[in-house]
């Protein structure tokens, strides 16, 4: 999947049993080994694997991956965060290092957090306004590998965040030393906004706006500062993204969240496929795996272990739409008859059935169930249908019948592998003869991806599987942020995609501005028109994710919003 692999932070304003409800059809409680965690045991190491994968960085500010961002979860303190709580009750927000919720003054545009005090860093210095003002500073500066709060807009929505940041597409401005907008005085931040923004404390939740050392460095490096001191439950002792993460904890904790285990360790296998890790978890060596249950042994697994959400195996919804995007930027699928082609020709259903039992649900939109704006549509078919996409790409197609194309998947997944032989099995029987493997960067996914000059050079991608969790429960963080061209630049690219329309940017300030039924009615025409008039992916479906767990393992709390459990609040034993 894609960033932010996440799930949603959801609204205060609008309540927050939505997403789960949405989320959890046909899918049980994720309460399964729950116990009081008042009695838990605390200690013990918790030994996790990652398979088929990597982190493609821990650094706070320019992390922006499901499993990166599970960890950092756990090293992180937030203004505001999620408890670690099952179902409706862990999706609830609640003050972490503010004393309580923000006030506002001067018609919502002016936010004031007071923090605890008391609260240190792994390394006993205090935490004070400055380490989160710092953070807004890193997740904007230029001078960082990527700049990814322009991609969500943060530059926009704080006072001097444009002078600041001088994103991509902003002309005429000189770069600020500092957030003029921004202001640390002792344990008091205050953020004055251009306009109020509902979705401001939400978006405050994400792991960019933890706190950090208040002069943690500026860095170009795509995998960011390694090892710095945390204020979280615990803290990152080893950080060797594509071997071993091992995290330890904050003595000076003294949070809302628990500390079980004295140490969590994370072993990274870029080019295993997964069973090992199984074998392991069963055999007790290991905790579990945070890639979960290989597609081919869900069924298996799930037999086995009586079922989902039973005992130690689990299954629990996301707010993830999973697709297989497509690069607007290079010939053949820079053309929009070919792109609908292609979504006629891969479909649906095959592609879930590859996943195996509990995988998720079909879907060919980018707004997921549950999201503001969603409103079920069919524009495409759960099954193949060659003629009609022989007949929607027409001379297009014909054209493109020797133009290279490229299906960019990662050789150590075994789901991967198979659709994308199956990817290729389908666009040669629309007619296009010309259809490449490339494997992708196993210790760096998306960065090709994202990195202008490769995506379009002549290895670039066609189609990758990725996807998209939200941010912050809101359509915006769906369709503007993934397909805004204004915000493309050379690394960093959220917008991967490379899809630059301008009508469509119009449309998108547009709804962005609205609120209520307007903003909800806007967003939801604006799926629509994407996926009939542009097609720049084809959505396969909203995703649950799989996992099992050693027997040892007690107070399971599966967090909808990471789509992974909490590991702070494991206890072994």
């Amino acid at each position: 999947m894609r960033r932010k692999h996440v799930l949603s932070l959801l609204m205060l304003s609008m309540g927050v049993g939505l997403l789960v409800a949405a989320m959890t059809v046909g899918v049980a409680s994720a309460r399964t080994g729950q116990h009081n965690a008042k009695t838990a045991t605390r200690g013990g190491t918790l030994q996790v694997d990652q398979s088929g994968g990597a982190f493609d960085t821990l650094d706070p500010q320019l992390s922006y991956v499901t499993n990166d961002w599970t960890v950092l979860s756990n090293t992180q303190l937030l203004l505001v965060n999620f408890p670690d709580k099952a179902g409706k009750a862990g999706t609830q927000l609640f003050p972490e290092a503010a004393t309580a919720f923000p006030t506002f003054s001067n018609n919502g545009k002016t936010v004031v957090f007071h923090l605890r005090k008391g609260m240190k860093f792994d390394n006993g210095k205090p935490v004070t306004a400055a380490n989160f003002q710092r953070a807004f500073e890193r997740v904007l500066s230029p001078s960082m590998y990527a700049q990814y709060g322009c991609f969500d807009y943060i530059d926009q929505f704080v006072v001097g965040g444009t002078k600041f940041a001088n994103c991509a597409g902003t002309t005429g401005v000189t770069t600020s030393k500092h957030i003029s907008g921004i202001s640390a005085k002792g344990l008091t931040l205050t953020i004055h906004l251009t306009k109020a923004n509902a979705t401001f404390v939400n978006i405050m939740a994400m792991q960019w706006f933890g706190a950090i050392p208040s002069n943690m460095a500026y860095t170009k490096s795509d995998s960011g500062i390694l090892v710095y001191p945390s204020a979280g439950p615990y803290y990152i002792a080893t950080n060797q993204p594509s071997t071993l993460t091992v995290l330890k904890r904050n003595k000076y904790w003294h949070g809302a969240r628990p500390a079980n285990p004295d140490t969590i360790v994370i072993h990274t296998f870029p080019n295993s496929d997964g069973e090992a890790a199984l074998l392991q978890t069963e055999a007790g060596q290991i905790d579990m795996d945070m890639t979960g249950v290989p597609s081919a042994d869900v069924a298996k697994v799930s037999s086995t272990y009586g079922g989902p959400n039973k005992g130690q195996f689990h299954v629990g919804g996301t707010s993830c739409i999973i697709w297989s995007a497509l690069n607007n930027g290079k010939a053949p699928t820079d053309n929009a008859a070919v792109r609908k082609a292609i979504n006629y020709a891969i479909s649906r259903q095959p592609i879930i059935q590859l996943a195996g039992p509990y995988s998720g649900s079909s879907a060919d939109q980018i707004l997921v169930p549950g999201m503001p704006g969603y409103s079920k549509f069919h524009v495409y078919p759960s099954y193949p249908n060659f003629s009609k996409a022989k007949s929607v790409g027409g001379s297009a197609l014909t054209a493109a019948a020797n133009t290279p194309v490229n299906i960019y998947y990662r050789t150590s997944s075994h789901l991967q592998t198979n659709i994308a032989l199956y990817e290729k099995k389908q666009l040669n029987t629309i007619g296009l003869k010309n259809v490449n493997l490339e494997a992708a960067d196993l210790t760096s996914y998306y960065g090709p991806l994202e990195t202008r000059a490769t995506a379009e050079g002549s290895n670039g991608y066609n189609l990758a599987r990725a996807g998209w969790c939200a941010d912050y429960f809101d359509p915006f963080d769906y369709i503007n942020v993934n397909f805004d061209g204004r915000t493309l630049s050379d690394t960093g690219n959220v917008d991967y995609f490379y899809f630059n329309n301008s009508s469509f940017n119009s449309q998108m300030d547009h709804a962005a501005a609205l609120g209520g039924s307007a903003r909800s009615a806007a967003y939801a025409a604006l799926d629509k028109e994407l996926m009939v008039k542009y097609a720049p992916a084809v959505p396969i479906e909203v995703a649950n994710d799989r996992f099992l767990t050693a027997k040892r393992v007690k107070n399971w709390i599966y967090s909808y919003y990471f789509g992974e459990p909490d590991f702070n609040a494991m206890v072994i034993g």
